[in-house]
């Protein structure tokens, strides 16, 4: 039998995502404007500012039943341009006063919840802390990604098996280590017997798969293969280096 594709129970989920908006929230109320200001070169068209508009407004339209078109950029866009005149003090605020009503929703749908919601807010926490720079790194707490693990390894198999009949490239066995207690990680990507095997931290596959390495450094992960095999979003354009590449 397969994993589900989030595990943990509804307070571990709902206390993790707690942690999660705690660190931000201290986070960007420690900011200046010009570093609220800052470009993310994780998603190019949005500040840093940018990225607490959206936490935000995920929350927001969650509570308000405003879902239809959820994970799209036109969603996700709309959130920003509707904070677009409120300072980043405010737009905490907001994300604070709505929390207790959120992890309500949380503790109550738990590994139902869509899983892309933690997925999508611990990979824009690490978008704020990459485009503030070193000075704002912290040890990546990885209950969020480990949660939705499952997840992630199972729509990357099926990527594969999508997508192997027309870009090649031969199906492996990937390891992912860093879990918690020393825990590791070894699943099947693609059909058939495995040419080979990839080992990586559980930080940096959740980095490749959302998009946030370059051709060249998933290439360095993997050699000779098709970088967007590794990845659900799309290559970025740049190198990206994280402030922590690799936890504690």
């Amino acid at each position: 039998m397969s994993e589900p594709a989030v595990i943990g129970t509804p307070d571990e989920l709902a206390g993790a995502y707690v942690a999660l908006r705690a660190r931000c929230l201290e986070l960007g109320r420690s900011l200046t404007d010009d570093q609220a200001a800052s470009m993310s070169p994780c998603c190019p068209a949005w500040s840093v500012k940018d990225l607490y508009a959206h936490m935000s407004g995920v929350a927001s339209d969650i509570l308000s039943g405003n879902t239809e078109g959820a994970a799209t950029e036109a969603w996700a866009d709309a959130q920003v341009e509707r904070r677009a005149d409120d300072p980043l003090a405010t737009i905490c605020d907001e994300w604070e006063g709505n929390g207790p009503a959120v992890d309500d929703v949380v503790r109550a749908f738990a590994a139902n919840f869509p899983p892309q919601f933690y997925i999508d807010a611990w990979t824009h926490e690490w978008d704020i802390r990459q485009a503030l720079g070193t000075e704002m790194g912290a040890v990546p707490d990885m209950a969020l990604i480990e949660a939705t693990r499952p997840f992630l390894t199972q729509a990357l198999h099926q990527r594969a098996v999508e997508l192997q009949p027309s870009l090649g490239g031969d199906t492996f066995d990937l390891t992912l280590t860093g879990g918690a207690d020393g825990a590791s990680w070894t699943s099947r990507v693609g059909e058939g017997d495995a040419a080979s095997s990839i080992e990586m931290s559980l930080f940096e596959f959740a980095r490749i798969t959302m998009g946030r390495r370059s051709a060249s450094q998933i290439q360095a992960v993997r050699p000779d293969a098709d970088p967007s095999l590794l990845v659900f979003w799309s290559v970025n354009g740049h190198d990206i280096v994280d402030p922590v590449l690799e936890p504690s």
